[in-house]
């Protein structure tokens, strides 16, 4: 098969999969500059000359001559070399090219249709904008490393290229007296063969066939064109498949600053150095919480101090429960619902809940969502509220066997959803929480599924409303500066009768997480006096003060701070009311100003209302 190329002609060895490789037609350019950084002989009285002596001898010859009208600093961008930090200046030279609209084609079908897809879907814009846009690739490389190019050709009595012979595409030598050309490839070339010339391709491979075409992509949005579309690319053109379905675009780690880490600027963060500080699971964490899909993170070594408190959250809850753990006893692998309580059933819910939910995070790739609910799961649910429910009221006490299995089971399936997360840690917990054979390690358990017969969503209601009356009165007493030693009493005027029994029901759960020296719940109560309140989904909340603060001593504090408010909020409102301001100030200050305004107008109702409760 034979095809043109510019003012070439290229003879590869074989038809099979063959793509377009040639050399583009000269450009009517001339270049004034040898290699060696020197003007030729194009540079006329200039030729022999340094580029830089060049330079200051033009402007020298344009003042002399007067055609030099002035001179002035002008900011521009000056490529620098990496290693030997020169300035690289721009040559014209013959280069080997690929023809890449032929292999866009197919690759932007694939996308329209559907083929693949882009998480965030976002991307799938700008990979139309390069694909559409496509120029040819120049693929040759003058460097002392990297795959030298499969092109043989003759050459001529002075060693130049003799253009009136064939060119051939040949890994071996195909004819006697052919030479290889001296350039490599560019290294995406070798890249964007990668997914399936590492399988054994052209041969048809077990390897091959089993992992070739694969799901998933997990990249950065800075090699979106030279790598990801290239793959797809020659994955279509070579085999004939897409290479993957989903591409999965992260965002990129820079420094707390957004700047782009680098050795220059010193802003580099060593990962191993945190793994050393903070514990591996730690900057996993970390890094997974802070990568909102397609986000750039803004990374400070401080923020590895939330991996680390998760940590140590879920070793303190392990070590609690294996506080109760008896040697040589085997707890139960499965749980009955019908000894469930409320908390079991509130508990058992959210877990399942939370296991639906991370499961349609992680089919979008939204890793960061997934492990924030598990967090909420573990740190909220499990350790504040469930663990505090279930745990002995008396030091020393240990808990039943029933109710150390129920625990067991729910922690289990926490360390299976955070295993993929934090792996270090949870297969520690997992190995200790009961014997296990090394067939039975929790990187080989199963993923948990939902369970409807674990489900009581009624119940897990009725429990989250408690959930919020306890957290009013726990603001209360903290608002009203209550002793946290103090019992106080609490009066719940239920919004129906209905609602007033199912809480009746379950006060001991009220005294279990509330200092309480009693509790009434009813409809139609009164208000007691000298009583903070809140509203919680229609259920009034009445804490009396009386005899447990000071009301008096409370009352000028109050009123002294609702003062400090109003000076204050005659300040913010003078300045937000000013134009000049609002017009010349920027515009993250004037938000930063109405934030605060909005901050103490809301804290001064809070109190002016607290006020009033004491005067009812």
């Amino acid at each position: 098969m034979e095809f043109g190329a510019g003012a070439l002609k290229i003879t590869p060895a074989h038809d099979k999969n063959d793509f377009e490789i040639g050399e583009r037609h000269k450009l009517d350019v001339i270049n004034i500059m040898n290699t060696n950084g020197t003007i030729n002989e194009n540079g006329g009285s200039y030729e022999g000359l340094d580029r830089d002596k060049a330079r200051k001898r033009i402007v020298e010859d344009l003042e002399d001559g007067g055609y030099l009208v002035k001179i002035e600093p002008y900011r521009h961008t000056v490529p620098i070399s990496s290693r030997s930090k020169a300035v690289i200046e721009p040559l014209i030279s013959r280069q080997w090219f690929v023809k890449m609209e032929p292999l866009a084609e197919p690759a932007l079908k694939a996308a329209h249709s559907g083929e693949i897809k882009f998480f965030p879907q976002r991307w799938e814009n700008e990979y139309y904008r390069w694909l559409e846009n496509i120029r040819d690739w120049t693929i040759s490389r003058q460097l002392w490393w990297g795959h030298r190019i499969p092109v043989w050709y003759y050459t001529d009595e002075d060693g130049e290229i003799d253009e009136s012979r064939n060119f051939i595409v040949s890994v071996d030598q195909p004819e006697p007296g052919m030479v290889q050309d001296e350039d490599v490839l560019d290294t995406w070339f070798s890249s964007w063969l990668w997914p399936f010339a590492t399988l054994g391709w052209p041969e048809e491979t077990e390897d091959l066939k089993y992992f070739y075409p694969t799901d998933v992509l997990v990249s950065g949005y800075d090699i979106l064109f030279f790598w990801i579309s290239r793959m797809i690319m020659a994955g279509l053109h070579f085999t004939g498949e897409l290479p993957y379905r989903d591409i999965f675009i992260t965002g990129m780690v820079k420094d707390k600053h957004g700047r782009w880490m680098s050795k220059s600027l010193g802003n580099g963060i060593d990962p191993l150095d945190m793994i050393e500080q903070y514990g591996a699971d730690a900057v996993r964490y970390c890094l997974i919480i802070l990568c909102a899909q397609g986000q750039d993170i803004k990374l400070d070594p401080t923020k590895f101090e939330m991996g680390r408190n998760f940590a140590n959250k879920i070793w303190n809850a392990f070590r609690f429960l294996s506080m109760h753990l008896q040697d040589g006893k085997n707890y139960a692998t499965t749980v009955d619902p019908e000894s469930f309580n409320l908390a079991d059933q509130w508990m058992f819910t959210r877990l399942q809940q939370t296991i639906q939910a991370v499961e349609d995070d992680l089919s979008r790739y939204r890793l960061n969502e997934a492990l924030l609910k598990i967090y909420g799961l573990v740190w909220n649910d499990f350790c504040d509220w469930y663990l505090e429910l279930i745990k002995p009221d008396n030091p020393g006490e240990k808990m039943s066997d029933e109710t150390v299995s129920k625990a067991i089971f729910i922690f289990e399936n926490l360390m299976k959803l955070l295993h993929p997360f934090m792996p270090f840690i949870t297969e520690e917990i997992w190995q200790r929480l009961r014997e296990r054979t090394p067939d039975e390690a929790l990187i080989r358990a199963d993923w948990p599924t939902p369970d409807k017969k674990l489900l009581f969503e009624d119940e897990a209601a009725l429990f989250s409303t408690m959930q919020s009356i306890i957290s009013s009165i726990r603001n209360i007493r903290a608002e009203m500066h209550v002793d946290v030693n103090r019992e106080i009493d609490v009066v719940l005027n239920a919004a129906e009768k209905q609602s007033a029994d199912k809480l009746s029901e379950q006060v001991s759960i009220f005294h279990k997480l509330l200092k309480l020296s009693n509790i009434t719940i009813d409809t139609g109560l009164d208000r007691p006096p000298a009583a903070a309140s809140s509203v919680v989904e229609g259920n009034q909340v009445y804490v009396p003060l009386s005899g447990v603060i000071d009301l008096d001593k409370e009352k000028v504090r109050i009123q002294k701070e609702i003062q400090r408010l109003e000076k204050f909020l005659k300040s913010i409102n003078g300045k937000l009311s000013n134009p000049q301001f609002l017009d010349n100030a920027p515009k993250e200050v004037v938000e930063k100003e109405r934030t605060k305004q909005a901050d103490a107008e809301t804290n001064l109702r809070k109190l002016q209302g607290i006020l009033e409760d004491f005067a009812g």
